[in-house]
Order: structure tokens, then sequence, then C-alpha cells
């Protein structure tokens, strides 16, 4: 009785363990550098509209004198409602739509979610393996990458993209006036560039006989100057002043905003103001002002925005008014796939409600239910997520409960095999560098799990695991495409009675690390390849919560889920999203997926194999239907290619993901 029980539960294994890198286990895992099935992120499919006004100011003619012995200017004077430079004319943008391309996430690789125990180890020769319950969706998991696609040249900017210059004059007459034998330039009140960059631009001007006019093309071209580097309110002018030794002063007035008032949001008015005045400094820089608006676009909170530059009441003041369309707080989908383990029944189906800006400081709530529908598995979320700072620095709380039932196959069954377990996080993620084109962060995290797995109502085993990560991400975008990096190193550590037993038996006491890139690249508007590799390396033998797991849709298609286990692995994914029929806007709605996924595994300690059945290669095609704007619907073909020693060999796996927002 005793070695059957052992086949059994040895069979278990092979078909229990849940797919990838579980919820509770990874802490940050690379998401897909596309954000939805279809380009449905912010980012993408809202407009924003957007009006920029400049306020033409025609500078007031003052009385220029020149004296002989000590000469003395006195230019026209700014007048205070200036904005941009002098004689800037009123400038309009009106929103267009981007030309999206296609972003369909791919499968990530994911550590088991281990639900149940079963972790019996005999003289250094595994038993049996913990039964864990099934995966959340990828939407559920730990703080993901900033969403990411390629970077798509905005036809209509947040603010102008063409900087107001100063006005081209016609060759200027032969002064008339007295003149003045420039030496040198003094350039006053500068913060931004230094003396060196002043004399490229003043050298022609130095050692000539200057009249008024011409000082005052000098003054312009510094101005030119701040323009081209986006400083589009700022500019020199020439003041009153005595000229002696051909000195000619320059006075530079740089722009700065006088206040952000923002229209139409009052939940958000102070999580909009923070972000803009990190775009906001003085001198104001039309790049990086706009580099914040368009984060804001991309914002969930946010559902439209538009923003226009107004004259403030002092000299090189401006106001700028935001007005802000909050989204809808309330989101909620329905969902159904194939992501489950056949122990536990491979279809599943749940739905999860997220609620945002409840405290009004831009926070999150997020509630999901997922069972299988043959009643073998039921996992929970309940996560609360708030930003601290204007950065984007974020903490998160999860909670998840999930319980198990083995159903399949036939034999197990009839052991009555059941298990129960709860994970708790808590992460403190920290953006260092934030912007639309790149974003790198570090994160801090605990994860705490106990999990217990009982046969015939009698206690079978327990375990539990208290694990200290430390991730940093990096995502960049680029015309042709983005990368995204994620790096995560975890520290087991013997706190809250975590599973301490002696080596080889697998415990809590480990160091790992779990490397992950992903690179997005736009072969033409139709094709979109996305490659993903994913590593990971430890030090001990791993309880099954920490192991990576290979087969099933989000790892190697063309295999049952959870089909391979172990402490080490790697992983390489390759899949080419073709758009084969767009609707009247241009937005993709169907498309097909050539792939091909590889993966391998492999444990620590020796002799603590499964099988020798640690190389999967699968091979397939996805087909991704929205025929309507909250419907993703999702089907993949997956063909192995590497026969494994399975009791139920199958020739072709079917996997589905279907998603409806309410």
């Amino acid at each position: 009785m005793q070695q059957k029980l052992t086949t059994i539960l040895l069979l278990s294994t092979v078909i229990g363990i849940s797919a990838g890198t579980s919820a509770e286990a990874s802490g940050s895992l690379l998401t897909d550098l596309s954000t939805q099935e279809l380009p449905t992120s912010k980012l993408l499919d809202r407009h924003l509209t957007t009006e920029v006004k400049l306020v033409e100011d025609a500078s007031a003619t003052g009385d220029r004198v020149i004296d002989d012995n000590s000469a003395s200017i006195e230019a026209p004077s700014p007048k205070s409602d200036w904005v941009g430079n002098a004689h800037a004319p009123s400038v309009v943008t009106s929103p267009k739509a981007f030309d999206a391309t296609e972003a369909i996430p791919l499968p990530e690789p994911m550590v088991p979610e281990e639900i149940g125990g079963l972790n019996l180890r005999q003289s250094g020769v595994m038993v049996s393996q913990q039964v864990p319950a099934t995966p959340p969706p990828a939407d559920s998991l730990p703080e993901p990458l900033p969403e990411a696609e390629p970077e798509i040249e905005d036809p209509d900017p947040v603010l102008p993209t063409t900087p107001v210059t100063p006005p081209e004059s016609a060759e200027p007459p032969p002064e008339t006036g007295p003149t003045v034998t420039v030496q040198r330039f003094e350039v006053l009140d500068s913060t931004v560039f230094d003396e060196s960059d002043f004399d490229t631009v003043l050298s022609s001007f130095v050692g000539r006989a200057l009249g008024i006019d011409e000082l005052r093309q000098a003054a312009d071209s510094i101005t030119q100057l701040y323009l081209n580097e986006g400083y589009i309110t700022s500019r020199a002018v020439l003041p009153n002043q005595p000229i002696t030794d051909g000195v000619v002063k320059l006075q530079i007035i740089e722009g700065s905003l006088e206040e952000i008032r923002i229209e139409e949001a009052d939940r958000l008015a102070n999580y909009v103001r923070s972000r803009i005045n990190l775009g906001a400094k003085t001198p104001l820089n039309q790049f990086d002002l706009e580099d914040q608006l368009r984060l804001l676009r991309a914002d969930p909170l946010i559902d439209n925005i538009e923003a226009s530059l107004r004259a403030g009441t002092g000299l090189g003041q401006s106001i700028l008014v935001v007005r802000i369309d909050e989204a809808e707080q309330l989101e909620a989908h329905l969902t159904l796939d194939t992501d489950s383990p056949v122990s536990v029944g491979v279809v599943r189906m749940g739905a999860n409600v997220t609620y945002r800006n409840p405290l009004g400081i831009g926070d999150q709530i997020r509630a999901a239910a997922y069972r299988a529908t043959t009643g073998g598995s039921h996992l929970y979320e309940l996560s609360y997520s708030a930003p601290i700072n204007p950065m984007n620095g974020t903490i998160s709380a999860r909670f998840l409960p999930s319980e198990f039932e083995i159903i399949s196959p036939q034999e197990l069954a009839s052991f009555d095999i059941e298990g129960d377990a709860q994970v708790y996080e808590l992460t403190y993620r920290q953006p260092l560098v934030r912007n639309p084109r790149e974003e790198f962060a570090l994160s801090l995290g605990f994860r705490h799990r106990d999990g217990d797995t009982r046969i015939a109502s009698t206690d079978f085993s327990s375990n539990s695991a208290s694990v200290i990560q430390f991730g940093q991400d990096y995502l960049r975008r680029d015309p042709q495409g983005a990368w995204a990096l994620r790096s995560q190193f975890s520290l087991g550590v013997d706190w809250l009675d975590a599973t301490n037993l002696s080596s080889p038996q697998a415990d809590s006491q480990f160091v790992g690390w779990l490397g992950q890139v992903q690179r997005a690249q736009v072969l033409n508007p139709d094709h979109l390849l996305i490659i993903q590799g994913d590593v990971q390396l430890a030090s001990d033998t791993l309880l099954g919560s920490e192991q990576f797991v290979i087969g099933g849709r989000q790892s190697v298609r063309g295999y049952s889920q959870n089909a391979r286990f172990g402490d080490n692995g790697v992983r390489l994914s390759v899949e080419d999203r073709i758009t084969i029929q767009r609707d009247e806007s241009g937005a993709p709605i169907m498309l097909l997926s050539p792939f091909i996924d590889m993966a391998a595994v492999w444990n620590t300690e020796s002799g603590t194999t499964v099988n020798d059945d640690r190389f999967l290669l699968g091979t397939g095609v996805g087909f991704t239907y929205r025929p309507v704007e909250k419907l993703n619907l999702r089907l993949d073909l997956g063909v192995p290619l590497v026969d494994i020693d399975d009791s139920a060999p199958q020739d072709v796996f079917l996997y589905l993901d279907f998603d409806l927002e309410l």
C-alpha cells in the first residue's frame, strides 16, 4: 500500500503543480511589453485634446539714446503678460488618433503557486510534491512593469513641438543712428547655459560697431538658443544701460510657471499638480512639461486631459490650465481560461473588480475570485496599493487565500487529497527615472506563505516560507520597439515559523535570482515580433512555491499546465503577431500569432529530479479576436516537438483566454 501511495503521489507531481511562476512567488514578474490583447492602453487609444495658446506680445517701442562718450541704451520693455518670446504667434493644436500598433501579451514565466504541502523526501529522493492550485491570471500579478509600447511620434503633442522663434527680419537698412563698438557681451542671470555657449552664439557680433537694431539681434540669438532647447517662455532682452569699454549686457528672463490651475478634477487636483510640478522647474522647459503631461495621459485614473499655457501676472510667468476628465472608478472583468492544472480541472472561470482612487490620492483596491469549473480549485485575491510620492513610488499589500482538491486522475482522486494556503505580501516600488521613453525602478518586498495538505481529512504535510525580495526593472521605448528587463533577488529567511529542514530537503532557507528580458520589435505596421527570455538560479533545494515551472499557455505551449518544474530553469519564446484585419479607425481586431516556445529545468541537489524529461519544445499558432472594444478572445494551438514520458500524451493542445470588461 505504501508503494502504491508513493507512486500515486509521484504522479500528482507531474500533473498537479501549478503553472509558471506564481503570483505569490514571483514578487515582480516581467509583464508583456504590450498592454492588452489589442491596443487598449490609454496611451494609444485615448484621444488627448490639447489646447496650447502662446499669447502674442508686441514689444513696446521705447526711446533709444546712444551718447558718444558713455553710451547708454534704453531698450524696449517686455510686457508683463508675455508668454513665449516677443512677437509670439498664437498656436493651437487639435487632437488626432494614434496609429496604434497591436499589443498582445505573451505568456509569462511563473513560479508554482503552492497551495498544498505534499513535500516529503526520503533519503534525498522526492516521494511527493506539493499539489498547488492554479495561478491567477496575469493581471492579478504583483506590480508590473509600466505599460510599454514602441515609441510613437505624436502628431499632436501636449505642448507645441515647434518652438516659437524670434521674428525673421529682412536685411536691416544701414544704421543712421549712433553705434558702439562691442568688445564683449555680458549675459546676466542665466542658470541654463554657461559663457562658452553664449560665446558661440555671439561671436559674430563681437568686434563690430553695432547700432541698436543689431544689438537687439544679438539678444534674439540668445533667445533662439533657449528656444532650441525647449525653453519656450524664456528670452534675452537688451536692458537700459551705460556702455563702458565696449561691454554690452544682455538680460535673461527665464520663464516660470506662476500657477498650475486644475479644472474639473477636484479629487485628483493634488495628484495631478504634484506630477506636473516635476516638469515645471524654472526655467520652464517645454519638453519636461510635455513628458509629465504625457505620463498623466497614460494614467489609468485619467480619461482625458487638456492643457493650456497662458500669460501670467509677472514678467516671464505663465499659468498652466489643465482640464481633467477622470476615468471610471469602477472596472470589472469576467474571465475564462485554461490555465489550471489537469489535477484540479483545466478550465477556470473568474471575476475581478478594481476600484480606483477611493481616498482621492491615486490609490486602488482590487478584489478577484477564480474557480475551476470542476470545483477542484478556488483562488481569491484582495489587494490595495497607494502612491506615496509624485514619482509614483507605490506601497502595495496583497492577501491571497486559496484551496484545492485533487479530482484527476481517478486513482489519485480516490485518496481525497485536498489543501489550502494563505499568502501575504507587502511591497514598495520606487521609480528613480520615469518619463514616456524609459523607466528604471527598484522594489523591496516581503512575502509570507503558509500551506497545508490533507489526505482523507488527515493532516499530511505543511510548510511555510518567508522571503525577502529585491527587484530592479528597466523599460526603454524607441520608435522601432521597446526593451523590458527585470532582475529579482530572493532571500529565504527563518521568520514567522518558516520551514527549516536539513539539506538536501527543501525548506525556506535559500538564495535565488530571477532574470527576465523582453523585446518588442516593430517589423512593419502589421508585424510585431515579441521575444522573451527568462532564467532562474537557486543556491539550494526549493519549496514548490519557489520553483521554476514550465508547460502550459503561459510558459511552453504544446504541453499541459505545469508539465515540469525544478529549482533552476530557462525559457525562450518567440512570437510574431500579424494583423489580418483592422476596424474603421485602424485598430487591429483580428491577429494571427505563430510562435515557438522552449524551456528546461533542473534541480540544485543531485538525485532529486522527478524524471529525465526536463527540456520542452513546442510550436503553434495563436488567434486573437476583438469584435467589440471590451471583449478579447485568444485561442492558442500548441504542438509538442519533444516527447515526454507522461501517462496521457497529447498531439495537440488548445488554450483559451477570454476576457470581457463589464
